[in-house]
């Protein structure tokens, strides 16, 4: 090497340490924390609770309606005009409403199986349901717990119930209130009833988020086969959805319509009536409150 190559092989060295020996690493630290980050936002939700994630998917979907709908031609072929929609709910409705959604969220699993049940406020476990299971869950989520009320009246009034459909007809307070004829029973006596016509947009508009609407598919002996919670979306011709979980697709659904099957009955959720109308009729019932793990 000459001389001025040996001059210059010091300041070469000093220009080489002028980046810290860290950088490499330094900058494979910030590519990773971007990648995290990207991945975070782009699965969020299976970081909050389903309740959550459906409550701003609403509003975002509100949103978005609220936008396009002044847009909408009125022209040949036109989306028609619907009754505003839904109306205001109260917090009952938007407990069961967030719960009928999370159960979907989570994948629950249809399970016609038996299963011993704590009582009060017993279930199954989480990701398992039944089209009545989901009802029992949601509307404990407003206070009413099923399985008390289904048991306790059908043991003061057992008339109301259709207890020759099953072998035994001794009250068992693990499987009464998930039977499907008793639930219905139970909701013809202590629930309000509604319009069951959904042929206009004013009629489908009366099916309000958190109703209750019992279909005859898979029925038997004159009783309802299916049930399922109202939620607040709708198709373009205003027919409302609904949460159920229907046997043959083995999951908790929220895209059938309230007109997919042939609707036999509707009910009104009121929280404060049907437990009116309940002690009414049971006057010496004493109702465990829900335990504070729930």
């Amino acid at each position: 090497m000459g001389g001025r190559d040996r001059l210059l092989e010091p300041a070469l060295r000093r220009r080489r340490r002028r980046f810290p020996r860290f950088t490499p690493a330094l900058l494979v630290l910030v590519g990773a924390a971007g990648v995290v980050a990207l991945w975070v936002w782009a699965f969020s939700p299976i970081f909050i609770e389903p309740q959550e994630f459906h409550a701003r998917q609403r509003r975002f979907d509100r949103a978005v309606r609220e936008v396009l709908q002044p847009a909408v031609s009125h022209g040949g072929g036109a989306i028609p005009d619907l009754p505003p929609w839904p109306p205001t709910l109260g917090d009952d409705r938007v407990r069961v409403l967030g719960c009928a959604e999370a159960q979907v969220a989570r994948g629950v699993r249809y399970t016609p199986s038996y299963h011993a049940l704590d009582y009060p406020w017993g279930d199954l476990p989480d990701h398992l349901a039944t089209s009545v299971d989901v009802v029992i869950r949601c509307l404990r989520s407003a206070g009413l717990d099923l399985q008390q009320l289904v048991h306790i009246d059908r043991v003061e009034h057992p008339k109301h119930y259709p207890l020759n459909l099953w072998a035994s007809r001794r009250p068992d307070r693990s499987i009464d209130h998930r039977r499907l004829p008793n639930l219905y029973a139970f909701a013809k006596e202590y629930l309000a009833p509604a319009g069951v016509d959904v042929g206009t947009a004013e009629q489908a508009a009366d099916f309000i988020p958190g109703d209750l609407v019992f279909w005859s598919a898979g029925g038997t002996h004159g009783f309802p086969g299916l049930v399922g919670i109202v939620i607040d979306r709708r198709g373009p011709d205003g027919i409302p959805w609904v949460v159920t979980v229907y046997p043959s697709e083995q999951e908790a659904t929220l895209y059938h319509r309230v007109d997919d099957w042939p609707i036999q009955a509707h009910f009104r959720l009121d929280v404060d009536r049907t437990l009116e109308r309940f002690l009414e009729s049971n006057p010496g019932a004493v109702l465990a409150p829900k335990p504070p793990s729930q």
